[in-house]
């Protein structure tokens, strides 16, 4: 094994225990301490890879951001989809997701969004940024959707997909205050059902 790919499989698992440790707790309550004990990784080289807290807390972000991304770029391209049909299977996958982990699921960055106020100005923007990557996301397929009279052109496709995350967002929040996947069954068929519905 090359140094690179030691030093690539270092950052990258620090990156991974940090953001689990972080989505079971928060960013603030969880210390470096903690991070590099998971890890197995000496203070000494925390700092090789990220000059502080912040700046790994954005790393972090970035890389769940971008794997998130990929993740979904497949049903976003499969264009033996309706634009329509697409757009569900982007919330359905995320359904199965909340299946899988259970409806107490923890995430990084929602998490770290209702952290806010309390993060520094680059932690925060990264974590805008990460939802803003989503939303352009939606907002394409949506404005492919427009463009095949699937959902209606008088809904500005950017403002509809922040809306989109937003609803999803809360629904999600919802279903760990009710440990029950019912708030995310109500998102699907509100959007879906009423809020999107072909035009007549």
């Amino acid at each position: 094994m090359s140094p690179h790919t030691k030093d690539t499989g270092t950052r990258d698992r620090l990156l991974e225990v940090g953001a689990q440790a972080i989505a079971e707790g928060s960013f603030n309550s969880c210390g470096l301490a903690e991070i590099l004990r998971r890890a197995g990784v000496p203070k000494g080289s925390f700092y090789h890879y990220f000059q502080s807290k912040e700046d790994f807390g954005v790393a972090m972000i970035e890389r769940e951001s971008a794997e998130y991304v990929e993740c979904m770029r497949p049903l976003v391209e499969d264009h033996a989809r309706s634009p329509l049909e697409r757009l569900r299977a982007v919330f359905e996958t995320g359904r199965e997701e909340c299946i899988k982990n259970g409806a107490a699921r923890r995430c990084l960055i929602p998490k770290l969004a209702l952290e806010t106020s309390q993060l520094s100005e680059s932690v925060h923007t990264a974590v805008k940024k990460a939802y803003d990557q989503w939303s352009a996301q939606l907002a394409q397929i949506i404005r492919e959707a427009q463009a095949r009279n699937e959902i209606s052109r008088t809904h500005d496709a950017d403002r509809l997909a922040n809306l989109l995350v937003m609803l999803w967002e809360g629904a999600t929040i919802r279903m760990q205050i009710d440990r029950s996947l019912q708030p995310v069954d109500d998102f699907l068929a509100f959007v879906f059902d009423s809020l999107l519905r072909e035009p007549q």
